[in-house]
């Protein structure tokens, strides 16, 4: 069955978003009476049948809705520095949410590479990513947020990846029992002053391994094993 991302699945016909209804009607050419899947990122899960597909709209008329528990008993929040090629960042973002996260910052530090980011289609990237791993929660994305002000968020764990200086590996360091915020920085790392300051906030300096990892090579390395630590609970 087709799963399609709708953000309302309250009322007992809904309209498809125009850019689900496109594909569902120009790409998948379904027509009315075709059996859909509904997912709001938050949980909730339909079963609908297409009522009405034309060029103008795209409506679906709910037939059973089912509401899932969160995937994970901690949250997993992780502030990642954008990649200069933004194919990488973007497949770190389809990855993580296909890995399983709850919540993911672009992280602005004095060496990340790239400043703008287009927020849509990030967005459009998580929204596949959930479709096709057939998962109930979309990750909450933030936009593009300074060092200064990601310190401020409150987290029972707060964790940084670093390669200088001294370091706990995470598999040591991480708690699978509580919410975690995760911070990796880009290529060339964190600077010595950001990293006292994540230190002046009570954020501990994790490793890896050895090896020297890319970017977004290291944030799912982080994803997968904070997700594995979770479920050998």
């Amino acid at each position: 069955m087709h799963l399609f991302h709708c953000a309302d699945l309250g009322p007992a016909l809904v309209e498809v978003p125009d850019e689900e209804a496109h594909h569902a009607m120009n790409v998948l050419r379904l027509s009315p009476g075709a059996a859909i899947g509904l997912l709001d990122g938050r949980g909730g899960y339909a079963e609908a049948v297409l009522q009405e597909a034309t060029k103008r709209k795209c409506v679906a008329r709910i037939l059973r809705r089912e509401t899932a528990a969160p995937e994970r008993k901690a949250r997993i929040h992780l502030a990642v520095a954008p990649t200069k090629q933004m194919e990488r960042f973007e497949w770190f973002l389809e990855k993580a949410t296909e890995i399983g996260v709850d919540r993911i910052t672009p992280l602005m530090t004095h060496r990340t590479e790239r400043g703008k980011l287009r927020h849509d289609r990030l967005e459009r990237v998580l929204v596949g990513a959930m479709k096709q791993s057939q998962r109930r929660w979309l990750p909450q994305l933030d936009g593009l947020t300074g060092l200064a002000d990601l310190v401020k968020v409150a987290a029972p764990q707060r964790l940084f990846g670093w390669c200088e200086g001294e370091h706990r590996a995470l598999a040591a360091t991480y708690r699978p029992d509580q919410d975690a915020l995760l911070l990796i920085g880009p290529e060339g790392d964190f600077t010595a002053e950001e990293a006292d300051l994540l230190f002046a906030h009570g954020f501990a300096a994790i490793s890896l391994g050895n090896a020297r990892l890319r970017t977004e090579t290291a944030a799912i390395a982080a994803c997968t094993w904070m997700n594995f630590a979770q479920l050998a609970e």
